[in-house]
């Protein structure tokens, strides 16, 4: 996506290597599977190129890539690795708002803040922490 709000038409990766293998010094970056890269991009010639280059744009994520509901409740949420202090409690108290007493809402997060402060804020809000397994946590709305 970078690469589009750039204006490129065209990106070719012409060299990957694992750089940090081996190296003298260690470094953070091998450890989150960081390469190194040479890349040639274009930009569009005219308007026209461009255009037609944004409307083959497929931005969609693959249905299959998408987290998936596991726990069997009436509702899921996706926090992703947001930490509760970056937004997913506004969110997850907007969506228990519009649900029924007793109704369900599986929310998964990875940031392992969340599971300290998602069974707070639920004791706090009155809602009932029902389960948690692994990155997914099960909440039940107030009566």
């Amino acid at each position: 996506m970078a690469v589009v709000m750039a204006g490129f038409v065209d990106f070719e990766i012409t060299w990957r290597e694992d750089v940090f293998s081996g190296a003298p010094q260690s470094s953070s970056a091998a450890d989150f599977g960081t390469v190194g890269i040479n890349f040639r991009a274009r930009k569009a010639a005219n308007e026209a190129e461009w255009l037609a280059a944004l409307n083959e744009l497929n931005c969609e994520m693959p249905v299959s890539s998408r987290p998936q509901p596991r726990l069997g409740a009436d509702y899921f949420y996706d926090a992703g690795d947001a930490g509760c202090a970056y937004g997913p409690i506004d969110e997850i108290a907007k969506q228990m708002r519009h649900m029924k007493p007793g109704q369900t809402l599986e929310v998964r997060a990875t940031d392992p803040t969340v599971a300290i402060d998602l069974p707070a804020w639920c004791r706090l809000a009155g809602h009932q922490f029902v389960a948690q397994q692994g990155h997914r946590y099960l909440l039940r709305r107030k009566s």
